[in-house]
This record gives C-alpha cells, structure tokens and sequence, in this order.
C-alpha cells in the first residue's frame, strides 16, 4: 500500500481519489472547498480544508513523504503553478499536475512537474484513436516513441499460427507481450504462443507501426 496526497477535488482530482483508494491505497485530499471536503471524508483516508498555497499547510502534511503528489487545482492557474512550486521545493515525489494551457504547461515543465495531464486533450485524442482505427481498443503512451494497445486478431491469415510464425517483429515492427485468448485464458507472449480469431493481443511499438499493424490483423 502506499500514500498519496491529491490538491484539488475538481472531476480530475475527485476521479483520482477514487481510484487511488479503490487500489488500496492511502490518500489525503485537500481542497479550500468545505462542500467537496465533506463529500470525500468517507472515501479518502484523510481529508482537510486547507490552502495549499499555504506553504505551512504542506509541511504539516508532510508532502515530501507521501510516495506521489496530484496537483488537480481547474480554472485557477497561478493557484495551480504556485501549489506546484511550493510542492517541488518542499521534496515532493512524483509530482503529476493536471493543465489547462499551452502556458501553464510550459511554466510546469520548467520548475519540475514529473508529469503534466491535460485531461480534456488526453480523452479527445483518445476519442480520435478509437475513431480512426476501431480495431484498437485501447492506446497507452509509454513515451514520446512507443505506445501500448489491445488489439483483436480478426484475419482468418493468422488464425492458429504461432508468434514467431507469424513474424510480428520483422513484419510488422510490434512486440506482443501477452495474448488473452478468446476463451478467456491468457498467457505470456512467447515464440512458440498460438494465436486465434477472437483473441486479444497485447502490442507495444510506434504508434505508426501499431496502427497500420491494427488494419491487418
């Protein structure tokens, strides 16, 4: 189990809260907001009413031993820079900063922020992706190279063929790292692994690669 400290109970922050403790994990919520921080009393491990501006507010809580700190502060975007700072000079971890401008993007990159969202963007392109190519169910950026997707195996070519006969990686620039078969059983992505019509692979590559190998498969 580890700890958590989320700013801010906007639907980004709220969202996170809820996935984080339904993971298991400890989370402290702060928000200047009484009505949310009433909301969240039950769900998050501990809540407070409190500025985060303040940095008095982030020393009492300790912010540089929680193992990961969101900063989901919406509209107010010096509000949201100014947390940010204070956060990182106080020793923060893995410091992740929901964003609204190309501006206040800009402003976090540069004093530290570990990871910058932009939830709006992210759910549009994610929207495109499933538009553009419906045989991809899901897309994961693992850096600014490589992605990560669930594909369905929908040509009778490979239907029975092993992955090594297949030739995913010459062929095709993409490696399966695991396979859920249409049975519902799963397995690790080996050479030797048989793949059917139906079933789920597990790809990683470029996002070009990924998508043109998604209208073949």
């Amino acid at each position: 189990m580890k700890s958590f400290c989320v700013i801010g109970l906007g639907r980004f922050g709220s969202s996170v809260v809820k996935s984080l403790v339904k993971n298991g994990h400890e989370v402290v919520a702060i928000d200047t907001d009484a009505k949310k921080i009433d909301e969240y009393k039950d769900i998050a491990t501990h809540v407070m009413i409190a500025d985060a501006t303040d940095e008095r507010v982030l020393k009492n809580v300790e912010i540089d031993k929680f193992d990961g700190v969101v900063v989901g502060i919406g509209r107010n975007v010096q509000a949201s820079i100014l947390t940010t700072m204070i956060v990182i000079e106080a020793g923060a971890k893995n410091v992740v900063v929901k964003a609204t401008t190309d501006v206040q993007i800009k402003v976090l990159t540069k004093i530290g922020a570990d990871k910058i969202i932009q939830p709006e963007k992210d759910a549009g392109n994610r929207v495109a992706d499933n538009l553009a190519h419906p045989d991809i169910s899901e897309y994961l950026d693992l850096s600014d190279d490589y992605s990560f997707a669930k594909i369905v195996v929908r040509n009778i070519k490979f239907n029975g063929l092993t992955l090594f006969q297949a030739n995913l990686t010459q062929d095709h620039h993409v490696n399966v790292a695991f396979v859920k078969k249409a049975d519902g059983t799963a397995t690790i992505g080996k050479h030797n692994t048989k793949i059917g019509l139906g079933d789920v692979l597990y790809v990683v590559g470029t996002k070009d690669d990924i998508e043109k190998f998604s209208e073949i498969i």
